[in-house]
């Protein structure tokens, strides 16, 4: 695969001096799944999936399923039965596929702080999405609280017991934070979508005036996939879960990159990279049965500041 990063990621390895040889980047970027991680994408459970609706606004996704209802069709192709879905299936992901069907897929497992990442084009045929892969490749397992899930075996959430809103309520600010973990979509200036993940310790986003998250960015790949589609399309969708209760709260919004931030404050509170982003919510959807799954909580990530 001749992979090129476009020039919002170009522009911050540029700037920060991130030099990623050809050959390596050969072999960890690819345009299918590698024979040896079939196995770890159909033992999942979880796939965290970021997708946008008719406006163009970046939503985020959990979908949870037994442990069969992944399925590696092919290293170009991967099935979700939705039969064996036990997350609620009145998720705007379904209407924003028929909308727009590129979408960023994140298989993680947090109990071996283990996830690979996808961009591809989905379909829903039947009972099935249909996914068509265009790009996949691992990430490190950086600041993943362990927690260990255990699926409900039980029929789906049928109850669509959502609210929306386009100001966050003092529960929702709580909730942002104190947590610990979120879940996030974005999207580059050709509509390729992206789905990752951010962890730290509780309290780690502020929350700033007019209800803007402010989010370090530590030590990563350095390959600048958010940050550099952050670049060229300045949204996100972010996906809150409530681990115990098993709701979610789903924002949508504007980012702005805050760079070169040398304070000794701010370089303690970045890990020394001097970066943030902020994230102003423009809508929310707010789910009280979102899924219906044991998470366990064993550890804060040891890369945690």
């Amino acid at each position: 695969m001749a992979h090129t990063f476009h020039e919002g990621e170009l522009a911050l390895q540029k700037k920060y001096k991130a030099y990623h040889p050809p050959g390596l980047v050969k072999r960890l970027l690819k345009d299918h799944i590698i024979d040896q991680l079939i196995p770890f994408i159909e033992q999942q459970t979880t796939v965290i999936i970021s997708s946008t609706d008719e406006a163009k606004n970046i939503w985020t996704s959990m979908l949870i399923g037994q442990k069969d209802f992944i399925k590696v069709e092919s290293p170009k192709h991967v099935t979700i039965d939705l039969k064996k879905v036990q997350s609620n299936q009145n998720d705007i992901l379904f209407s924003n596929i028929i909308a727009q069907n590129n979408v960023g897929l994140l298989f993680i497992d947090t109990a071996s702080r283990t996830r690979y990442r996808m961009n591809a084009s989905a379909e829903i045929i039947d009972h099935k999405i249909e996914f068509h892969i265009s790009e996949a490749y691992p990430n490190c397992p950086k600041y993943i609280q362990q927690r260990i899930l255990t699926v409900n075996e039980e029929s789906s959430i049928q109850e669509n017991n959502q609210i929306k809103g386009t100001t966050l309520t003092e529960k929702q600010r709580q909730w942002i934070k104190t947590a610990d973990t979120f879940f996030l979509g974005s999207v580059n200036n050709k509509d390729n979508m992206d789905a990752s993940h951010r962890g730290g310790p509780k309290g780690f986003i502020e929350l700033l005036e007019n209800d803007t998250l402010k989010i370090p960015d530590y030590i990563g790949n350095n390959l600048f996939n958010t940050l550099g589609n952050f670049l060229q399309c300045p949204k996100a969708g972010l996906l809150f879960i409530d681990f115990e209760k098993g709701s979610a709260l789903q924002l949508t919004g504007k980012t702005t990159l805050v760079l070169d931030q040398e304070s000794t404050e701010d370089l303690e509170t970045t890990m020394g990279t001097g970066r943030y982003w902020l994230f102003t919510p423009e809508q929310w959807i707010q789910t009280e049965t979102y899924q219906k799954a044991n998470w366990e909580f064993v550890s804060f990530s040891p890369f945690n500041p």
